[in-house]
């Protein structure tokens, strides 16, 4: 009976690893699809998304004016100068996106079909690893890149922090920025 289920779940098990360590980290899909769709991220890609429940269509409907922002969205809290600094560019992606339309989108936005590969992925990599609201993102408060206001804390932060997510990154753009 042992022997039986092992040569039964052996098959499986090697299976398994062998697709675990075969996991294509060039593609947009295997590690950074779920990464851009964490609730750090999306908060503030959604921001302007009515049909998403956007925060300026639901708990910041009275504030939709972005003057009115820095009343709580103070310099001391997010770490610019100025308060649309602090912004996700509407429509770059959304929730709800699979992964090759939120890839797209973000090449559409950067106009990619108009720059070089090389200008890119220097675009990516100052944006992804760089920008202080991405950082905000991956792992929270960290210095430079703001916080919430009123002390409150994001709950669903970016997985595997900035280590994992400057090696999944660097992956993709150094293996073509493919939309897969």
């Amino acid at each position: 009976m042992i022997k039986k289920c092992i040569q039964l779940a052996l098959p499986a098990v090697l299976l398994f690893i062998f697709n675990t360590a075969h996991a294509d980290d060039t593609l947009f899909s295997t590690n950074l699809f779920a990464k851009f769709h964490a609730g750090s991220c999306t908060l503030c890609h959604d921001y302007w998304e009515k049909d998403k429940n956007g925060l300026a269509f639901a708990s910041h409907k009275k504030r939709n004016d972005v003057n009115r922002c820095t009343k709580c969205h103070k310099s001391s809290v997010t770490g610019f100068k100025h308060s649309s600094d602090w912004f996700a560019q509407p429509g770059l992606y959304t929730s709800g996106m699979d992964a090759q339309t939120t890839c797209e989108k973000i090449m559409e936005v950067l106009n990619a079909k108009f720059k070089s590969r090389e200008l890119i992925a220097r675009e990516l990599e100052h944006h992804l690893l760089e920008d202080p609201r991405v950082l905000w993102g991956i792992e929270g408060a960290i210095p430079e890149s703001g916080n919430l206001p009123f002390k409150k804390k994001e709950a669903d932060m970016v997985e595997g922090g900035l280590d994992e997510w400057r090696k999944e990154v660097m992956a993709w753009i150094k293996g073509g920025m493919k939309c897969e």
